[in-house]
């Protein structure tokens, strides 16, 4: 559908009010199609999946994960209807919705720690939002029949980042092909799959949720490893303010294991050290680098993964340990 048909459209729904509409693309990974849309009355965003992702490497997905991302919506705002943004519309055979704007001075939180604003009470929120969202889904049998969509997850997640990862260091791939199987095998909540800082908007102490077509029934440690790693690679980018990042990153910690309470059970914390390198590396080596580390920052990565994946720190502060005496040496 092109802009003109789909103005067309939302018109007919009664979502706009004249043909004049303006329809600015947004930044929205690498996975979707975002629109602002604006008629001087109306203001929301429009989302379509991509069946093809832009990234280098050939990479497809079921567009029908647009159809999951609404349902994660729904089901935490129902909840915690500050944390996500309200649908306005959605058509299934189209694979699309329509949501608020989020505005209100909220700012990509990514951006922002880019740009060396190191604010905690956003990692508070990170963690505690995401804590709620795991305990509130435990043990809800309803919520994983919505959300039995590992095959999304297989191709959105345990492919791109630790399979293709593994397939390029032959001497870690049986622990990539390991730890793929335990997490394919794990259903204990409902995961977002790509909680991190760019999906998340923050702003005048608030947090809102955004980009979660990757939701599952699934592993817990994912969502918690997949946020940490950003702020271990920020704190590599940023290594003058690497204390205060990783800071955000036991904060976030602290946060997330006051609200997920039996969520985090006796090998929650050993299985996150176990995964966290491995995500790391995958952001360097897998479908989706990052695009803020230079050569030498990259093989430090390396380093450390060929490190600590065969047999590593148990426990959070041994890793952050370890990952900041590499930097110092840096």
């Amino acid at each position: 559908m092109d802009q003109v048909a789909l103005c067309n459209y939302l018109i007919e729904k009664g979502l706009l009010h004249s043909q004049d509409a303006t329809f600015t693309p947004l930044s929205g990974g690498v996975s979707c199609e975002i629109l602002l849309v604006d008629d001087g009355q109306a203001r929301f965003v429009v989302k379509r999946a991509l069946d093809k992702l832009k990234v280098k490497d050939d990479w497809f997905a079921d567009i029908k994960r647009n159809i999951t991302e609404q349902e994660y919506l729904r089901y935490v705002g129902a909840f915690l209807p500050e944390s996500v943004p309200a649908i306005l519309y959605s058509d299934a055979e189209k694979y699309f919705f329509c949501m608020e704007m989020i505005e209100g001075g909220l700012e990509n939180w990514k951006s922002r720690l880019l740009l060396g604003e190191y604010d905690r009470q956003y990692a508070r929120l990170a963690g505690s939002y995401l804590g709620s969202i795991h305990k509130q889904s435990l043990g809800d049998s309803s919520a994983q029949a919505k959300f039995d969509t590992l095959k999304d997850f297989t191709e959105l997640r345990l492919e791109p980042f630790l399979l293709k990862t593994g397939s390029r260091h032959p001497g870690l791939n049986t622990h990539f092909v390991s730890e793929a199987d335990r997490i394919a095998s794990t259903a204990t909540c409902l995961i977002h799959g790509d909680y991190s800082p760019k999906n998340l908007m923050v702003g005048n102490g608030k947090l809102v949720i955004l980009d979660c077509e990757v939701a599952w029934y699934g592993d817990p440690v994912f969502d918690v490893a997949f946020l940490l790693n950003h702020f271990l690679l920020k704190a590599l980018h940023k290594p003058k303010n690497a204390a205060q990042i990783l800071g955000l990153g036991e904060k976030v910690w602290e946060a997330y294991l006051a609200a997920a309470g039996e969520v985090v059970d006796d090998g929650f914390e050993s299985r996150l050290c176990h995964l966290l390198p491995m995500l790391m590396l995958a952001r360097v080596d897998g479908k989706s680098p990052v695009e803020y580390l230079n050569a030498s920052q990259q093989q430090t990565v390396r380093d450390f993964a060929y490190a600590v994946i065969p047999d590593g720190p148990t426990t959070l502060s041994q890793l952050l340990h370890q990952w900041t005496e590499l930097l110092a040496a840096e």
